[in-house]
C-alpha cells in the first residue's frame, strides 16, 4: 500500500475550549490591508495553536500505518452536483445527500456537504493555501464534510466535528481524456455566476471521481487543523492528498477572470 503520513508536529495537539463564533464576511478579506489575513488573528480562534493551513515538510511527517485509502461512498454518482454560488470569496458547489467519507483515523462517518476552491492568479502567484515542501501548487480543491451529517454550526463545535479532503489542482499539457473533459464541462458553469452572490444550478452530468481522476487515495498527509477563514474553527481533520489534479491550463484561466481576486498571501497562522 502506498505511504500514508502524518506531520510529527501534529501527532499531539492541543484543543482550544472555545466554541462557533460567527464573523462577518466584511470582517475579513484577502488582499485588503484594513482586513487581509494578517489582521484576522483577533477573530475568532485564527489566533488559536491547531491553525492551518501549513506547509508540509515530507521529510518531518511520519509513517502510520494503521492509516489506509479514505473510503468515498457516493462519488462517482452524476446527480450529486447541484448549485453552484459566487460567494465574493470562492466559488462553492452544494452536493446533494449521500456522499459518504470513512475510513481508518475518522472516528464517524462524515457527510459530504461542498466543495469550493483557492487560487491565486494565474502560473505567476499559485493559490493553494496548503504547501508541500514549500511548493505551491496552481489551486486548492475543498471538500467539506460534517461529522454524523451535522450542520456546519454544529460540527464547528466538535474537535473533529468537520473532515476535509484536499486536493491540489496543477496546469499541466499532460492533461489529457476523461479528467480533463469533466474539468472542461465543470468550468464552463462559471461564466454564469462571474458576480458576486450569483447562484445557478449546475449543468452538467459530472460526478465528483470525474473531477478527482486517478488520484492515489492512498497517498495523503493527515493533520489536525482549522477552518482557513475566519472564524478560523479547530475543528477540523484535514487530508491532503499528495499528487495534484493535473488539467489543461486554458481551464484554469476563467477563475482569475471571475469577480473574486484570491492572491492569497502567505500562510496567515
Amino acid at each position: 500500500m502506498a505511504p500514508v503520513w502524518l506531520p510529527k508536529a501534529f501527532l499531539v495537539v492541543l484543543l482550544l475550549s472555545g466554541g462557533s463564533h460567527a464573523i462577518s464576511d466584511d470582517a475579513w478579506c484577502y488582499n485588503q490591508p484594513r482586513c487581509e489575513p494578517n489582521t484576522w488573528v483577533t477573530l475568532g480562534q485564527c489566533g488559536g495553536n491547531r491553525q492551518s493551513p501549513i506547509d508540509i515538510i515530507s521529510g518531518k511527517a511520519t509513517h502510520n500505518q494503521s492509516l489506509g485509502a479514505v473510503n468515498l461512498t457516493g462519488y462517482g454518482d452524476h446527480k450529486k452536483l447541484l448549485n453552484i454560488k459566487n460567494t465574493g470569496k470562492t466559488v462553492d458547489i452544494e452536493l446533494a445527500s449521500g456522499l459518504l467519507l470513512s475510513g481508518h483515523g475518522l472516528s464517524a462517518p462524515y457527510t459530504a456537504k461542498a466543495f469550493h476552491f483557492h487560487w491565486g492568479d494565474g502560473a505567476s502567484k499559485p493559490g493553494s493555501e496548503h504547501y508541500i515542501n514549500g511548493k505551491r501548487y496552481s489551486m486548492e480543491l475543498h471538500i467539506v464534510h460534517t461529522k454524523n451529517n451535522k450542520n456546519i454550526s454544529d460540527a464547528a463545535k466538535d474537535p473533529e466535528g468537520i473532515a476535509v479532503l484536499a486536493f491540489f489542482v496543477e496546469g499541466s499539457k499532460n492533461a489529457k481524456g476523461k479528467t480533463a473533459g469533466a474539468w472542461e464541462a465543470f468550468i464552463k458553469n462559471l461564466e454564469k455566476v462571474s458576480v458576486k452572490g450569483k447562484e445557478e444550478e449546475l449543468d452538467t452530468t459530472i460526478s465528483l471521481l470525474d473531477l478527482l481522476g486517478s488520484t492515489d487515495l492512498a497517498r495523503y498527509y493527515r493533520y489536525l487543523g482549522s477552518l482557513t477563514t475566519p472564524g478560523c474553527n479547530e475543528v477540523v481533520i484535514w487530508t491532503i492528498f499528495a499528487d495534484p489534479i493535473l488539467v489543461p491550463p486554458k481551464w484554469l484561466r476563467p477563475f482569475h477572470l471571475t469577480s473574486m481576486p484570491q492572491i492569497l498571501p502567505e500562510d496567515h497562522s
